[in-house]
């Protein structure tokens, strides 16, 4: 995801994405145009805000998928809890595309088409 696939999918103008991120709307556009890398500093604050690294001007490639049929994959919390990526499926949307994991937040942000959202990972009544 690119800074203008982010901004889209949050539904937010230059202006007001500029805006969450402490910077001028042409920066943004500048971002957007590959006519400014992007720096540590944005990064962290695309991070801080959305849950989204990007660094050094490109997005971080996603890991490559690979088929292991018997691999057994938990997330663990620092602060206890364990959920498998079977778990995070089933809370998701139905057509979810993408899905970010934050157990620090205690989140699971997700992305379907132009519509984004976030789920809870643990609830008190679990």
């Amino acid at each position: 995801m690119n800074i203008r696939e982010l901004r889209k999918a949050y539904n937010l103008s230059q202006a007001a994405l500029a805006e969450k991120l402490g910077v001028t709307a042409k920066t943004i556009s500048r971002l957007e145009n590959g006519q400014m890398m992007i720096s540590d500093q944005i990064a962290d604050r695309i991070w801080d805000v959305f849950g989204v690294e990007i660094a050094g001007g490109e997005e971080k490639k996603p890991v490559k998928k690979v088929k292991a049929p018997k691999l057994e994959i938990y997330i663990q919390s620092p602060l206890g809890g364990n959920i498998t990526p079977e778990e995070v499926a089933a809370r998701m949307p139905e057509g979810t595309e993408a899905c970010f994991v934050r157990v620090d937040q205690n989140l699971i942000w997700w992305v379907r088409g132009e519509e984004t959202g976030a789920v809870e990972i643990w609830s008190d009544d679990r």
